[in-house]
């Protein structure tokens, strides 16, 4: 038998808090614990899906950029200062770019809050 990762142990803890703690919960209680239980899916979800959203903002960032960044925050430095710049300012590259943050963004609301997906 295998050990749980982390983001099944959170899901389990996540699961026990709602299902077996919270009806034991006074009404007071009941709000903070469901914010603990909200903290616990995000933290699931990240450990999840964070280092493949990484890769894919980083390829789609150095796709826009000049060479390949080394890093992610290296990349988002560099779009950052090519927008600044104006050279994303024609029309064909402001569509690339737009579509290109766009989908950076939606695998990022994917983890932190994917109810509010179109």
């Amino acid at each position: 038998m295998t050990q749980p990762n982390a983001h099944e142990l959170l899901e389990i803890a996540r699961s026990t808090l709602l299902e077996q703690l919270l009806p034991a919960l006074s009404v007071e209680l009941r709000y903070p614990a469901l914010m603990i239980a909200n903290a616990m899916a995000i933290a699931a979800r990240e450990n999840r899906l964070e280092d493949g959203a990484c890769i894919q903002e980083l390829a789609r960032l150095s796709a826009l950029v000049d060479g390949a960044p080394p890093s992610l925050p290296e990349a988002r430095r560099q779009i950052t200062r090519a927008i600044r710049q104006g050279r994303h300012d024609d029309p064909q590259s402001q569509r690339t770019l737009v579509e290109t943050l766009r989908k950076v963004t939606l695998a990022r609301l994917a983890i932190s809050n994917p109810k509010a997906l179109p």
